[in-house]
C-alpha cells in the first residue's frame, strides 16, 4: 500500500502535467478547427451539463468512509450489500440524470432560443444528449471507481486517468479532420467513458473481487448515507457557487471582456487545487482506516505535518515561480489584454494555501463524521462571497471581485478551520504550523531576490523566461534542501533518485 501511495502521487502529478499540457495544445486547435463559436456551443452546453453531476450528492465520498468501517470489523458480507446498495442507488441517480437530460434537450430552444439562432439549436440539442449520455455513464462508473480508492489501487486509478489524458485527443483530432466537427469533443468523451466503465467493472470484480449481494439489503443504511452526505452535498454547491457566481456577476457589472480574464485567472488558479488534492486523495483510505482503529489525534496530526509541509512546499514553489515569470506567461498565452488575470491568480492563490495545505485535515473530518461545522461556515461565508463580490464588481472591477473569495478564504478556511481542527478535532494545531511555517523561507527569499532583478532585466523574452525560471527553481530547490527540507522528506527524496538512477 505505501508503493501505491507513493507510485500514485508520482502519478497524479505526472497527470496534472499532461493534462495541462494537452489542455495548452488542444485548446487552441478546437478554436482553429471547429470554430470559436461552436467551440462556445461546446462550453456553454457543458457548462449546463455540470449541474447534473450534484445529483451524485456526495454520496462517493461516504462510500469510502463506510466500507472501511465495515472491512475494519471484519463484516464482509456487509460490504457486498453496500456494494449492491451503491449500485442500486447510483443506477437510480444514473436514472434521474437522463430524465432531466432529456428534459433539457427537448427544451433546449426555450432555453437558448433568444440568442442562437437554428442551426446553432439543433447542434446544441445533438451536444446535449451525448452529454446527458455520458453523465448516466459516468455515475454507474463511479461505484467502481470509488472501490479502486477505498482499496488503494492508486497506481491503475492514475495510469488510467493518464491514458485518458492522452486518448481524447488522439480519437478527437481525426474526427475533427474527418468533418465532423464541435460533435467529436463530445463523442470521443462517451467512447473513452464507455471504455473506462468496461475497464474499471472489470479490475473491481476480476483483480478485487467486488462482490454484490441485493438479498436482504438493509435500506435504512440511505438514511446514515444520507446524513454524511448531504453536508458534503453542501460543500459541493458552495464550491460552484465560488467558481461560478463571480463570473456571473461580473457580467452583470462590467461586460464579457473581463468575464474571460477572470476565467483565465481561475484556470490558473484550478492547477493549484489539483496540485493539492492529488496528493491528500491517495491518503484518504489511510485516514479513514486510522480513525477506524482509535489510532488517536497525535497520528493524525503526525501525518497531517508529513502531506501538509510537502504541499506546502510544492504550493509555494509553484506560486513563486508564477510570481517571477508569470506576468510573460499570461501575456504570451492570452494576451496583453488579459495581464490583470496575474495578479488575479496571486491575491485568489496565497491565502489558499493556508486550506491547500490542510487537506487531509478535511478528510479526518469526514473520517469523524465532524465535518458538519465546516459545511455550515462554508454555506455563510458563499453568501458573504457572493455580497462582496457584487459591490466589489460594482465599484472596483476585476480586483474587487476577487475580494469576496479571498475574505472567505481568510476567515472560513483559515481562521475557523485553524480554530475547529485545534478545539473539536483535537488535532494539534500549534505544532502543525511550528513545522510547515519555515517552509515560507525560500520562497520568500527566491522572489524577492529574482523580482529584484527584475528591476534591471525584465522578462520579455523566451530566453529570459527561461533563465529566469530555471533560477528560481534552482535557488528555491537548494534552500530548501538546505535549510528547510525535514528527515522523512529527504528519505522520500534519497529513495526517488535512487530508484531512479
Amino acid at each position: 500500500m505505501m508503493s501505491q501511495r507513493k507510485v500514485g502521487a508520482v502519478l497524479s502529478y505526472l497527470n496534472i502535467f499532461a493534462k495541462n499540457l494537452v489542455a495548452f495544445l488542444y485548446t487552441p486547435f478546437l478554436l482553429r478547427f471547429v470554430g470559436q463559436a461552436n467551440y462556445g456551443l461546446f462550453q456553454m452546453t457543458n457548462s449546463v451539463m455540470v449541474s447534473l453531476s450534484l445529483l451524485s450528492m456526495g454520496f462517493s465520498s461516504a462510500y469510502v468512509k463506510f466500507y472501511i468501517t465495515y472491512k475494519t470489523k471484519n463484516e464482509f458480507d456487509q460490504l457486498k450489500k453496500l456494494n449492491a446498495l451503491y449500485l442500486i442507488l447510483f443506477g437510480c441517480i444514473s436514472v434521474i440524470a437522463l430524465i432531466i437530460g432529456t428534459i433539457l434537450v427537448l427544451n433546449t430552444g426555450a432555453i437558448f432560443g433568444r440568442s442562437l439562432s437554428a442551426s446553432e439549436i439543433q447542434l446544441t440539442k445533438y451536444l446535449m444528449a451525448i452529454m446527458v449520455l455520458d453523465v448516466a455513464i459516468t455515475f454507474i462508473s463511479s461505484v467502481f471507481d470509488s472501490n479502486i480508492t477505498v482499496n488503494e489501487q492508486f497506481i491503475f486509478q492514475q495510469s488510467r486517468q493518464l491514458m485518458q489524458t492522452f486518448l481524447v485527443p488522439m480519437i478527437c483530432i481525426p474526427l475533427v479532420f474527418m468533418g465532423v466537427g464541435v460533435l467529436s469533443i463530445e463523442i470521443t468523451q462517451i467512447s473513452v467513458t464507455t471504455l473506462f466503465l468496461i475497464l474499471n467493472i472489470n479490475y473491481c470484480i476480476g483483480k478485487l473481487n467486488m462482490h454484490f449481494d441485493f438479498t436482504n439489503i438493509d435500506f435504512s443504511l440511505l438514511r446514515d448515507l444520507g446524513m454524511f452526505s448531504f453536508f458534503i452535498f453542501l460543500n459541493q454547491i458552495v464550491d460552484l457557487v465560488n467558481n461560478n457566481v463571480p463570473n456571473f456577476i461580473l457580467g452583470m457589472f462590467q461586460g464579457a471582456k473581463m468575464v474571460a480574464t477572470f476565467a483565465i485567472a481561475v484556470q490558473v488558479k484550478n492547477m493549484f487545487f489539483m496540485l493539492s488534492t492529488s496528493l491528500s486523495n491517495v491518503f484518504v483510505p489511510r485516514v479513514n482506516k486510522l480513525v477506524n482503529l482509535e489510532k488517536g489525534t497525535d497520528v493524525l496530526t503526525d501525518l497531517m505535518i508529513k502531506v501538509g509541509r510537502i504541499q506546502m512546499a510544492l504550493l509555494f514553489f509553484v506560486l513563486g515561480g508564477f510570481i517571477v515569470v508569470g506576468k510573460f506567461f499570461v501575456r504570451l498565452w492570452a494576451g496583453r489584454e488579459n495581464i490583470e488575470a496575474y495578479y488575479l491568480v496571486i491575491i485568489m492563490v496565497l491565502p489558499s494555501i493556508i486550506p491547500l495545505c490542510q487537506n487531509v485535515g478535511i478528510e479526518i473530518q469526514k473520517a469523524m463524521n465532524k465535518h458538519i461545522f465546516r459545511s455550515v461556515i462554508y454555506v455563510v461565508f458563499a453568501g458573504i462571497n457572493i455580497l462582496i463580490t457584487i459591490i466589489g464588481s460594482f465599484y472596483f472591477g476585476l480586483i474587487g471581485a476577487s475580494m469576496g473569495y479571498v475574505v472567505a478564504i481568510v476567515f472560513a478556511n483559515g481562521v475557523l478551520m485553524n480554530w475547529y481542527y485545534y478545539k473539536k478535532i483535537q488535532l494539534n494545531v500549534k505544532r502543525y504550523w511550528i513545522q510547515t511555517v519555515k517552509i515560507i523561507i525560500p520562497f520568500l527569499i527566491s522572489i524577492s531576490l529574482f523580482l529584484s532583478l527584475q528591476l534591471y532585466w525584465n522578462v520579455d523574452s523566451i530566453w529570459k523566461f527561461i533563465m529566469f525560471g530555471v533560477g528560481y527553481s534552482t535557488t528555491y530547490i537548494w534552500i530548501y534542501v538546505k535549510f528547510v527540507m525535514n528527515k522523512y522528506e529527504k528519505n522520500i527524496l534519497s529513495h526517488f533518485v535512487k530508484n531512479r538512477f
